[in-house]
């Protein structure tokens, strides 16, 4: 979020120097912690789905890159109503101890409230440093023959701290088994890789929830798949698959929208998807704690302004964990219509402004805007 930092003027001997005194509230760009997702017992959401069974229409609704912006989600498609819970790993049945002996300590619990498909559950824990790792999921609709599916290693799909132009990625390989219809089951290895980037910013309009602050994640999923058909040739590669999808993620509710393509196999799908989705899901109901501590708006703290004995003005201030980059700006005209021209754009905390050097000079009022 950019802010105008906080209040200092003064007359320094030839030259006016200040900070404009004013909070800028813009509903933009806002940080996503850990303490906004998902990952305390007894937690849980609802979400209404088309359930992935037939295709939905997002033309206009997917928005652009960059912010801010506004999406609105408060109608589409009910078809199906799931459950989100969040439980102690191991207190799963049959497939909890075994994550649990790899490190996960919560299960994400997913059950259709219409009984159309069976529970499915992804393991995971939270990392105060790393974020959400996850270790596998169970789910009998990805393979009915075998529901479990383990990671060779914990996969990171969301940092502990997530801010407008951040991106990762992560890797992992499962094995699983793969129905081909009137020949049978056959081993596979699937390669998972997955590349995220942070790439717009706004406010979403949610069904029973209103409005609210948001970042949208852009997915792209590989999935390189071997199988083994039992001929003594071991695995062998068949293919990749790709999937595109899209994440709303908002303060106090992480992941409030999602958007899934269809897989397509020589490349991803385009980002506009044009040939629609194979699933959108909406959150409209949860118990999650709005989280009011960690996205208080950052402020520009400590500015100071220092004339040099020679000429030229130091301008400094205190580095904030929740800002990227600082911008600092300054006019000679503080109307409501005043031209801010751009002194340098730094990561660091201070500007020299070699222009406030002359005794001639016209007086300057300054601020920084952070993001």
């Amino acid at each position: 979020m950019k802010l105008k930092s906080q209040g200092l003027a003064a007359w320094l001997r030839l030259t006016w120097m200040a900070v404009v005194g004013v909070s800028l509230h813009l509903r933009a760009q806002v940080t996503i912690t850990s303490d906004d997702m998902f990952n305390q017992v007894g937690q849980y959401y609802l979400a209404y789905s088309n359930g992935g069974t037939n295709t939905v229409s997002v033309a206009g609704m997917l928005g652009t890159t960059g912010g801010p912006q506004a999406w609105d989600f408060s109608s589409g498609p009910q078809d199906v109503t799931n459950r989100f819970d969040y439980l102690i790993a191991t207190n799963v049945s049959v497939y909890g101890p075994d994550f649990g002996q790899l490190g996960a300590t919560l299960a994400e619990q997913k059950t259709d409230l219409g009984n159309s498909v069976p529970q499915s559950w992804l393991f995971f824990k939270q990392d105060a440093q790393k974020g959400r790792i996850d270790y596998g999921f169970v789910d009998p609709n990805f393979s009915a023959s075998q529901p479990e599916n383990v990671f060779t290693n914990g996969l990171q799909d969301f940092p502990a701290s997530i801010h407008f132009g951040d991106s990762w990625q992560g890797t992992t390989v499962f094995s699983s088994v793969y129905t081909l219809p009137d020949f049978g089951d056959f081993p596979d290895q699937i390669t998972y890789t997955s590349t995220d980037k942070v790439d717009a910013y706004g406010v979403v309009v949610l069904p029973g929830l209103g409005f609210l602050d948001c970042l949208r994640i852009h997915e792209v999923v590989e999935y390189d798949i071997s199988l083994d058909f039992g001929d003594g040739s071991g695995l062998q590669p068949i293919g990749t698959q790709y999937l595109l999808n899209y994440y709303w993620l908002s303060p106090g509710h992480g992941i409030v929208v999602q958007i899934n393509s269809a897989g397509t196999q020589n490349a991803p799908p385009t980002d506009d998807l044009p040939g629609g989705a194979a699933e959108l899901v909406r959150m409209f109901e949860t118990n999650h704690a709005q989280n009011t501590t960690t996205n208080a708006p950052p402020s520009i703290k400590n500015f100071t302004c220092t004339l040099g004995k020679t000429g030229g003005a130091l301008l400094k201030w205190t580095l904030s964990p929740s800002l990227k980059q600082y911008t600092v700006e300054y006019t000679t005209n503080l109307t409501k219509t005043a031209t801010w021209v751009t002194l340098q754009t730094v990561t660091n905390n201070f500007v020299i402004d070699i222009g406030a050097a002359s005794k001639a000079a016209t007086a300057r009022l300054y601020r920084v805007l952070g993001n």
